[in-house]
């Protein structure tokens, strides 16, 4: 019987240690402390209030996109990409769908890294190819204008072929982002936007 008894010890201290990481891992989101995440680094950034141009050909500032009361997931992309890119819309447009989700207004924010490929027009196209919401903006513009947001985000975008993938997700209000380290799932987004909604 003492055999018996010794040899459960071990199981029943390895389940009560998951039960404590799962009460752990609930008791942060719920209290709105950041999810944990691997590949999330947190980082502050103050997005340039440049002029660029949305899908519709409509010049627009950036600041006037991210609202105080809104979370913001941003991405960098082009449309003539055939690797990472599309993943990474399809991946937003699983976010775009699941916005309400997390409590508070969410901006998704697209912004090309070929600019001078990516006219008004690629981009209306791709936002309706990924059937992208009122609140899912496709942004181009002047070279210099992405270029100023792209090293306010710090994205090395030299050899755009090869760039990484980056989200961006935070509060354009107090300038706490949270980047991605590599490609994100929906879940993963949600997650962090849920956890920095005020």
């Amino acid at each position: 019987m003492r055999k018996i008894v010794r040899n459960t010890i071990g199981p029943v201290l390895a389940g009560l240690a998951v039960l404590i990481a799962i009460v752990g891992t609930a008791v942060l989101t719920l209290s709105g402390a950041p999810v944990a995440s691997d590949n999330f680094r947190q980082t502050r950034i103050e997005l340039p209030d440049v002029e660029l141009l949305d899908r519709h050909a409509r010049p627009v500032k950036l600041a006037a996109l991210l609202p105080d009361d809104a979370l913001v997931v941003v991405n960098f992309s082009y449309t003539t990409c055939e690797s990472i890119c599309p993943l990474g819309n399809q991946i937003l447009q699983f976010v775009d769908e699941r916005r309400t989700e997390v409590g508070q207004p969410v901006r998704l924010v697209s912004i090309t890294i070929d600019p001078t490929t990516d006219t008004p027009e690629r981009m209306d196209a791709a936002a309706r190819s990924f059937g992208a919401s009122a609140d899912w903006y496709w942004l181009t513009g002047s070279g210099a204008a992405i270029d100023r947001v792209l090293r306010s985000a710090g994205a090395n975008v030299a050899d755009i072929q090869l760039h990484d993938p980056i989200f961006l997700v935070g509060n354009p209000d107090s300038g706490r982002f949270y980047r991605s380290l590599s490609m994100p799932d929906a879940d993963e987004l949600i997650a962090m936007l849920t956890s920095l909604r005020s």
